[in-house]
This record gives C-alpha cells, sequence and structure tokens, in this order.
C-alpha cells in the first residue's frame, strides 16, 4: 500500500496505512449511527411537541430508511467509478447540512424532508467504507475488518443517547441536531487526510450492470443475501427506531428508557465486536444464523417477561449483542462475494435492497403500537423475519 493510491491488500500482514484506514471507517460508521439514530432518542419529546401519534412519527424514521436506500443503490455503485473517497466526501456533506437544516424543522413534513437527504448520505456511506476495509486489510484478516467496523455504528448511537439524555432536559431538541451536523462535518478532512484516492474504473470502461455483477453463481448467493438483508434489516429497525418507546411501554420512565436504548447499542457493539473476532476462525454464516435465531427468543423475553430495571437493561444488551451482532455478520458475508472491482456496488445493491425491510419495520411496528397489542405480540411479529434471515444467511454459498 502507497501513501497515493489505495490498492488491495493481498498480504497477510497488516501495515500502519490499513490500520489507520480501518479505524477511520470505524469512525465514520459511529458518525452514521449517531446520524441516524439520534432521532430514535428525541422521538417521545417531539412527539410531545407536535402532537402525533406512533404511527404518523413512524414516516420520520422511514424516510431515512428509505433515503439509505437510494444511497445504497443510486449512489454508492457510483463509487466504483469515481473513486470511494470522493464519494464519502460528498455524502458526508450531504449528510451535515441536511442534519444542521433538520434542527430547524417546524413540522413533520420539514423532518421527514431533511431526514430523506440524511439518509442518502448514510446508505452511501456505508457501503463505500465495507468495499475500502476489505480491499485494505489483509486477506486472513477481512471478516474482521469488515466486521468490526460495523461496530462504529452502535459504538456512536450509544454515546449520542448517553449524552441527549443529559442535554435534552437542559437544551432541548435542536442543538443536539445541530451538534451532531457538525461533528459529522468535522470528519471530512479526516478522510481526506487518511484514505488515499482509489483508482476508479476508466471512463471508457464498459458499466457494469447489477445483472453482471451477481452473475454466475453469485446470483444465488446474492438473493439469499438479499432476503437475509430485508428481514434483517425489518427487525433491526424496528428496534433501533423504537426501543425507546418500547422501553417506556416496558415501564421505564423517558430519561431510564433513552439509557435503556444506549445500553442496547453497547450490546450491538459487543456482540459486533465479538463476531468480527470469531469470523476470522469460523464460518460467518453459521455465526451470523445463530445470533439472528438467538435475538428471536430475546425478543419474545424483553415483550413477554415483566422485569425490573436491572432486568430490562440487561436484557436490552444481550438484545444488543444477538440482533446487532448477527445482522452485522451480513457485511462480512457480502464481501465474501462480491469481488474488489464490483464490491462497492454488490454491498450497495444488497444493503439498498435490505431497506424495503428498513422502512418497513418501523411502520409495522408503530402501527402495532398504536393498535395497543401486547408487547410480546408487538415483539412476535418480528420473530418471523428474524428466523428467515437467520436461514437465508446460513445457506448462503461462496463459490466463485
Amino acid at each position: 500500500m502507497t501513501a497515493a493510491t489505495l490498492v488491495p491488500n493481498d498480504t497477510n500482514l497488516w501495515s500502519r496505512k490499513s490500520a489507520m484506514i480501518v479505524a477511520l471507517c470505524f469512525v465514520l460508521n459511529m458518525i452514521d449511527g449517531m446520524d441516524l439514530l439520534v432521532v430514535s432518542f428525541l422521538a417521545p419529546t417531539l412527539q410531545k411537541e407536535w402532537a402525533v401519534d406512533a404511527s404518523a412519527f413512524a414516516i420520520v424514521f422511514s424516510s431515512s430508511l428509505a433515503g439509505m436506500a437510494l444511497g445504497g443503490l443510486g449512489l454508492a455503485p457510483l463509487a466504483d467509478k469515481v473513486g470511494r473517497r470522493n464519494m464519502i466526501v460528498t455524502a458526508i456533506l450531504m449528510m451535515s447540512v441536511s442534519m444542521w437544516v433538520s434542527s430547524y424543522a417546524q413540522s413533520l413534513t420539514h423532518l421527514v424532508a431533511a431526514r430523506f437527504l440524511v439518509g442518502t448520505g448514510i446508505g452511501t456511506v456505508l457501503a463505500c467504507i465495507a468495499a475500502i476495509s476489505a480491499r485494505t486489510a489483509p486477506e486472513k484478516h477481512r471478516n474482521f475488518a469488515v466486521g468490526i467496523l460495523q461496530g462504529g455504528y452502535p459504538i456512536g448511537a450509544m454515546l449520542t443517547g448517553f449524552v441527549t439524555a443529559w442535554a435534552l432536559p437542559h437544551y432541548g431538541w435542536r442543538p443536539v441536531l445541530e451538534c451532531t451536523a457538525i461533528i459529522s462535518l468535522l470528519s471530512v478532512p479526516f478522510v481526506l487526510w487518511i484514505i488515499p484516492k482509489d483508482v476508479p474504473r476508466a471512463a471508457d470502461a464498459p458499466k457494469m450492470p447489477i445483472s453482471a455483477v451477481v452473475q454466475g453463481t453469485r446470483k444465488s448467493a446474492s438473493i439469499r443475501l438479499w432476503v437475509a438483508t430485508i428481514c434483517g434489516f425489518m427487525a433491526l429497525y424496528f428496534i433501533t427506531s423504537w426501543i425507546t418507546k418500547l422501553s417506556i411501554e416496558a415501564g421505564l420512565p423517558e430519561t431510564q428508557a433513552i439509557i435503556a436504548s444506549a445500553i442496547y447499542n453497547l450490546g450491538a457493539f459487543v456482540g459486533t465486536l465479538g463476531m468480527a473476532l470469531a469470523g476470522t476462525t469460523r464460518d460467518i454464516r453459521k455465526i451470523c444464523g445463530g445470533l439472528l435465531l438467538a435475538s428471536a427468543g430475546v425478543f419474545l423475553i424483553f415483550g413477554g417477561v415483566s422485569m425490573p430495571l436491572v432486568g430490562v437493561l440487561a436484557t436490552a444488551f444481550v438484545m444488543g449483542i444477538t440482533l446487532q451482532g448477527g445482522f452485522n455478520s451480513l457485511y462480512p458475508i457480502a464481501a465474501r462475494i462480491y469481488p474488489d472491482d464490483v464490491r462497492a456496488t454488490g454491498i450497495g445493491w444488497a444493503f439498498g435492497i435490505g431497506r424495503i425491510g428498513a422502512f418497513s419495520g418501523p411502520l409495522i411496528g408503530g402501527w402495532a403500537l398504536t393498535q395497543n397489542l401486547p408487547l410480546v405480540v408487538v415483539f412476535g411479529i418480528f420473530c418471523v423475519p428474524l428466523t428467515i434471515a437467520a436461514i437465508a444467511a446460513r445457506s448462503i454459498s461462496f463459490e466463485k
């Protein structure tokens, strides 16, 4: 690896530069988690201020996730042609401006529009950093590199949750959004400094349609991956969007519910770290399937068992380990399916298509909550997609 150009690392050794690049991708994922999930911590306050119920507010969550689909399907594939560093910088600038604008929202409609653009930037960054980490890391440690960077997402969300729980009563929700915009913007110089300029496909090279990206043996693997991402995202974003509200429904006051959300994200980091380490020596597909099935059981416990505060926090922690650890296993799986020259396109499509589940999950959850269904039934609905995701992931083939 040189200082000027991002090239594949075909050795089994980490260099200082490759470690710095993967570490920065981890930080960028932290910022993505902060930008996306900050609104879930603010949701109860905004619902009260604007007098909207859960089903109406769900569109705010889904607009971000629909934007992520656009980023993954529309913008991320361009990174294979125009350069991944350039695309990341563009996406972060979009996120920062849109996040700042969202802090001035006066209605649900204004917030929905701004959050759509925030989500577009996030979806683009997620696909690009996964492709960069896979290219940068030693072949032996590729699963670890692609997996561990996903741990930045819950860490960013967890820190945001703790800060929001403290800042919200003192300063209100608008300054919270302004601060997240500033933090996002500050990451741009580090991207330009640490991530080398990559060499995109030549302008006269034939355009790679998605049919070519998923051709041959990758077709079956891609379909299974798409099923897993759709179903996994459905359960994941049901939880990440409504965890604060669900914790309130479980009997916690609002401040403690925000802390429960942060504890969930701590568990998500632990699960992602464990998955990444285990994936260096064990079959990542088995790890993914096992964790997702375990999360279905935790769902039923959280929704069906009455517990004191310690029990709710402990269950939220374990839920984070199993759910996010299992779902984040899909990123190294995707990186194994697609070769380097089309990896951003393949990952972008997989997790862009998965946003079908991502923006439908919060809507289904919002509807279920407004129907006053027992909490165990609400959680039980999402055990179905979790089981399907586990089976699909386990059946993926890595044959070239």
